[in-house]
């Protein structure tokens, strides 16, 4: 099997299973079944990343600034 892109997950335990898209997660591996939101910045697009609130184990993808200056 190729590579995926970046963002594209592993879902599914079977051979022939669609991977998740970038800005979803595998919450079954079993059943296949994808849902949105991120886990870690590995289920986001290469132009994002993953941000989580405190104390929570699903994030959503967000876009990185890239002209933001930091202090």
């Amino acid at each position: 099997m190729a590579p995926l892109q970046p963002g594209y997950t592993e879902c599914g335990d079977f051979m022939g299973d669609d991977p998740c898209q970038p800005g979803q997660y595998c919450a079954d591996a079993t059943l296949s079944y994808c849902e949105p939101g991120c886990t870690s910045d590995v289920n986001c697009a290469s132009n994002q990343e993953c941000v989580k609130e405190y104390r929570e184990q699903v994030g959503t993808c967000l876009n990185i600034c890239t002209s933001c200056e930091y202090d």
